[in-house]
């Protein structure tokens, strides 16, 4: 047993702004996921890219697209701030649908993770949710990525099939892929 004190709880905090100014924020968080899933994808589950880097280029571009709509009145974006100012993690959350929202990017950074940043960021998310009006929840995860089921599992989420407009459906990647999906309580 170790007398050190465990590392804090990284700070979750909401960004707001527009798109130019969030995005040099998030950015590099976001490019570390995108590459570290690539890596991931290919070693766990066998899918081999041809030009890793133009994946990873095509996704953020996907992202950059959809960042408006992440910051807009009725989506989220949150990171994770550990220590002085590091970014720990990010997670954000897109309406897709009369009261449907679906959770984007929900990185921690590996050496960060194990301080409660993952289950921090879901809450801030899933309480945001709510207070927007949202009544389900859905995300999209990689197979590999264990810990982070067990996470939404632990916070309600169930395991559901495929649902249309996903990345995986337009990556072609669904065999690598989980589909969650939390009801909410009313409010």
């Amino acid at each position: 047993m170790s007398d050190r004190p465990a590392p804090p709880r990284p700070r979750i905090e909401l960004l707001r702004g527009q798109p130019t100014d969030v995005l040099p924020v998030v950015e590099p968080l976001l490019l570390d996921y995108l590459r570290w899933c690539a890596r991931r994808i290919a070693a766990d589950c066998g899918y081999t890219f041809e030009d890793p880097e133009a994946v990873v280029a095509r996704h953020h571009e996907d992202f950059c697209c959809e960042l408006p709509r992440l910051l807009a009145e009725d989506g989220r974006l949150v990171v994770a701030r550990a220590g002085h100012d590091t970014l720990a993690g990010v997670a954000g959350l897109k309406t897709v649908g009369a009261g449907v929202a679906e959770v984007k990017r929900m990185y921690v950074r590996p050496e960060l993770r194990g301080r409660g940043t993952g289950r921090g960021l879901m809450t801030r998310l899933l309480e945001e949710a709510v207070g927007i009006g949202h009544r389900v929840v859905r995300l999209e995860t990689a197979s590999f990525m264990v810990e982070a089921q067990r996470l939404y599992r632990s916070l309600g989420f169930e395991e559901t099939r495929p649902f249309a407009g996903s990345e995986a459906d337009l990556s072609g990647l669904g065999g690598a892929m989980r589909f969650y999906e939390l009801r909410l309580a009313a409010g």
